[in-house]
């Protein structure tokens, strides 16, 4: 990530750190974390806004930098459904409700195989297409957290999709390790 981003990537991680003490339940953490994602997201918009200084600085922001910011908003999003809608207490349907999570990310991944082959393998020959912004005010995919248009380039969901899910599924493998030996 650019020097101009990583300060806000830093200050992001230590809310996150800040934010995992012991005396709030795991609600508590989601929400907080979820709001600092938010807050740093629109700071980097703010300096984002004033323009780049060519084509690979705005292709690095959108494939390298929007994803990190705005894929933590979406994992956040996903902890939170998930700690509205798993089974406490009959541990079958807290194995299947996981297992359906694991499913949506395996989904994901088959539907946009070829766009995630292409990040995972760090191929560059298709970024003008991808990340340079919509031009023409056609339609886009652009999130709720995404302030207006100018932010927007053509696989921006998908690469906050891949990052978030990305994130969501070591969450899922940790949180099933960590029943799975609570139970034993």
């Amino acid at each position: 990530m650019s020097p101009e981003y990583q300060e806000y990537y830093q200050q992001l991680l230590a809310a996150f750190h800040s934010h995992n003490a012991a005396d709030r339940t795991e609600m508590e953490r989601i929400e907080a974390c979820f709001k600092s994602s938010l807050e740093y997201w629109t700071s980097v918009c703010e300096h984002a806004q004033k323009g780049f200084s060519g084509e690979s600085s705005e292709i690095h922001f959108f494939k390298e930098v929007k994803p990190v910011f705005t894929g933590y908003i979406e994992y956040y999003t996903f902890r939170y459904h998930a700690i509205l809608f798993q089974p406490e207490e009959d541990m079958l349907e807290w194995k299947r409700f996981w297992r359906w999570e694991q499913k949506k990310i395996e989904r994901f991944y088959e539907n946009n195989r070829e766009f995630c082959v292409y990040m995972e393998s760090g191929d560059t020959t298709r970024d003008q297409e991808f990340f340079l912004r919509i031009q023409d005010g056609g339609c886009s995919e652009g999130m709720p957290h995404d302030p207006d248009g100018a932010l927007i380039s053509p696989k921006d969901h998908v690469a906050m999709l891949l990052k978030a899910y990305q994130l969501y599924e070591d969450y899922i493998r940790n949180s099933i390790h960590i029943n799975q030996n609570s139970a034993s």
